[in-house]
């Protein structure tokens, strides 16, 4: 694995989106046409505390045998990189996640068994475990907010059909036990909830090809792999980490963008929170006009998604209940999500490099800084999804 040296951030302020205020966006930004992108007037940008924690980009397309993996922090700059290599190819496999976040680290895939973490600071590389994928089996795992557990989920393309093992055990080994196997059923893990396991689901009836399923989205899985989310899936449950069984169904279909503390939105429009529950945005001219990939604020009350300009490119926007928009004049694709470090930053990122630059964004202060550094955003650290 080769460490790339850290690069600086660059940083533009652009006073064009006042803050929200209590109830909501100022009124000067609000509209309800969907058709009509309307930036408003510059206003004096208010301090701002600075945002906390980093994002975790992950760029699939840097090379043909590894990916990029990327911290980044609160003020847009690198502070880590890594370059690990990629699992072993199988043919018309449905692609996996690679990374999951504690609450003080990193965990990514190198190759197809060994897991290793890294730590904002730059340490904390080596492997720490191993899983049991192989070139026939692909694995993806999910580890505990505390360090402490880690649930695995095997897709064995050896066999017809192909045969998923879910197993969860101690970080290193200790107390391994396999919690549910299917040749019909397919899920893997992507976190932790309220000591609970978050399973991406294919939905009824599919299988793991790339050939043979539909997610929501553009469709075009060899360009945009894991579909409108880091996750993969249709949507997402909630199930037992003892015997599998399940507690919540996290949108019914549809799940966009990053898992956070309200939920999780949905590419239709709406969102639902962690009991299952839908969450009515009120909005009937909102992102799900679009079919784009949303992204819920840890606050629960905006979801950030991209809009089409008239004839120009689409750019992100800021989306509240009850048909309220503010524009931003950040690119964004609709295939693409935002990821947030608290409900007033948030950085955009990319599956193709070719589509745009991640790009920080404060929403109290107008401040966008663009981050050197290419992916899509594949998870938030600290990761812990539990509310405070």
């Amino acid at each position: 694995m080769r460490w790339l040296v850290p690069l600086a951030a660059v940083v533009i302020t652009i006073a064009c989106v006042p803050p929200p205020v209590a109830g909501g966006p100022a009124s000067a930004t609000r509209t309800t046409s969907p058709a009509r992108t309307q930036l408003p007037s510059p206003s004096p940008a208010p301090s701002s505390t600075p945002a906390h924690g980093y994002a975790v980009l992950v760029d699939l397309f840097s090379s043909g045998t590894n990916y990029d993996l990327t911290l980044v922090a609160g003020d847009g700059k690198v502070v880590a990189t890594a370059q690990p290599a990629k699992r072993s190819p199988i043919a018309d496999a449905l692609e996996l996640p690679y990374v999951s976040a504690s609450n003080t680290r990193v965990y990514f895939l190198d190759g197809d068994s060994r897991i290793r973490s890294q730590k904002p600071d730059g340490t904390g590389a080596e492997p720490v475990t191993t899983v049991k994928g192989s070139a026939k089996v692909h694995a993806a795992f999910a580890v505990s907010p505390d360090d402490k557990r880690i649930t695995v989920g095997l897709l064995d393309y050896s066999v017809r059909p192909v045969k998923l093992t879910l197993y969860v055990e101690d970080m290193g080994g200790a107390n391994h036990r396999v919690i549910f196997t299917s040749t019909t059923r397919y899920v893997w893990p992507v976190a932790w909830h309220a000591g609970q396991l978050v399973v991406a689901y294919l939905g009824p009836n599919a299988v793991p090809f790339k050939s043979k399923i539909q997610l929501y989205g553009n469709g075009d899985l060899d360009r945009y792999p894991l579909g409108p989310s880091p996750y993969g899936g249709i949507n997402l449950h909630v199930i037992s980490p003892v015997n599998a069984a399940r507690l919540a169904i996290i949108s019914g279909g549809g799940a966009s963008g990053l898992l956070t503390k309200a939920g999780v939105a949905v590419v239709q429009g709406d969102a639902t929170n962690w009991k299952g529950q839908w969450i009515n945005w009120r909005s009937p001219h909102d992102y799900g006009g679009w079919s784009a990939a949303g992204s819920l604020s840890p606050d629960g009350k905006i979801i950030a998604a991209s809009s089409y300009g008239l004839g120009g490119p689409s750019h992100l926007v800021l989306w509240y209940p009850g048909d309220v928009k503010v524009d931003t004049p950040i690119v964004a694709r609709s295939s693409d999500w935002a990821g947030w470090f608290d409900s007033t930053h948030l950085i955009t990122g990319f599956y193709q490099r070719e589509d745009g630059t991640p790009t920080l964004f404060d929403i109290q202060t107008n401040k966008v800084t663009q981050v050197q550094a290419h992916g899509f955003v594949a998870a938030m650290l600290p990761g812990g999804l539990d509310a405070t």
